[in-house]
């Protein structure tokens, strides 16, 4: 039960700034008219949120690779492993809006 209530906080955390970044950007892209400016900061964003990609593909080999060595046992579920999509693709959301704040305010 306490797990369940951890999982619900991130999820509903990762939903908010999901939608938030969204409403973000389709603001600033209105402000900015869609420059050049903005774009160079979207894709500086974008390729700064991409590294979560590399550390994902490292994880996952990581954890691939413990059963060689140990005999672990581990079920997942279906729906546990989309809700554990759902956060990873919400914490990369929040980690995109951080980094266009960053490079919006250093360009």
């Amino acid at each position: 039960m306490n797990d369940q209530i951890i999982i619900l906080f991130f999820l509903i955390f990762t939903f908010v700034g999901t939608m938030f970044l969204y409403l973000w950007k389709a603001k600033k892209q209105y402000n900015y008219k869609n420059d050049e400016r903005w774009q160079v900061i979207q894709n500086k964003a974008n390729g700064s949120a991409n590294c979560l990609n590399c550390i994902l593909v490292v994880l996952i080999a990581i954890g691939s690779t413990i059963p060689f060595f140990h005999e672990i046992k581990l079920t997942f579920t279906f729906s546990r492993v989309m809700t554990y999509s759902l956060i990873y693709f919400g914490i990369r959301n929040i980690v995109e809006f951080f980094a266009l704040l960053y490079f919006d305010k250093k360009i």
